[in-house]
């Protein structure tokens, strides 16, 4: 039937455009990455996008690294400021509420904690930032399947972004399946954004 052969040949293009994007993105954010908070260079701010949380207001184990990741490199660099982005349901789920009691559980000031209930993607988040501050030197810290993602949307964003891998194996190169089509996304999202000149 030829609208079966026409769906085969739209998701043979999805499938290669994905890949062909995944590798450009990769690539693009390789020399803005770093494995240790060392070696980062100094910035204003570090962001920390959400990730689950439980019922009891635990950090997930994804959320917890990305937490502990960015008190490694505030604890080599007082003053600056610690960005928590995330999912947040009035009277209900709240991300940075247990992001942010962690971080002062950790001895971050108050006064350094700067926090986005609305970053309910990595693209929304930076966009949301990019909005409110007028700071660019960013460290972002996440996972090694995520960061790449998160660089390049920053970095098209105007940020002088690095990113600091959390993984408990970096360099695995494990990718959950559904970061290939997120960064077909957000790579499309931010042309579209050019392209009507949307800030």
């Amino acid at each position: 039937m030829a609208w079966l052969k026409t769906l085969g040949a739209f998701a043979l293009i999805l499938v290669l455009s994905a890949w062909i994007i995944n590798a450009y993105v990769v690539v693009k954010a390789k020399s803005h990455t770093f494995l240790n908070a060392e070696s980062v260079p100094v910035v204003e701010a570090v962001i920390v996008p959400g990730a689950s949380v439980y019922r009891s207001g635990k950090l997930s184990p994804v959320l917890r690294q990305r937490m502990e990741g960015a008190l490694r490199y505030l604890a080599l660099h007082k003053g600056v400021k610690l960005v928590l982005s995330g999912h947040a349901i009035p009277r209900g789920y709240n991300e940075t509420v247990a992001m942010a009691e962690f971080a002062r559980g950790n001895a971050v000031p108050a006064e350094d904690i700067l926090i986005d209930e609305r970053g309910r993607s990595t693209y929304v988040t930076l966009l949301n930032f990019r909005r409110a501050s007028p700071i660019r030197r960013v460290l972002i810290v996440s996972q090694d399947y995520h960061l790449p993602r998160a660089l390049y949307v920053a970095r098209s964003m105007g940020f002088e972004a690095e990113g600091l891998v959390v993984s408990e194996d970096p360099g695995s190169g494990s990718i959950p399946f559904r970061e290939y089509f997120t960064r077909l996304k957000d790579f499309v999202l931010l042309r579209i954004s050019r392209w009507f000149n949307a800030d």
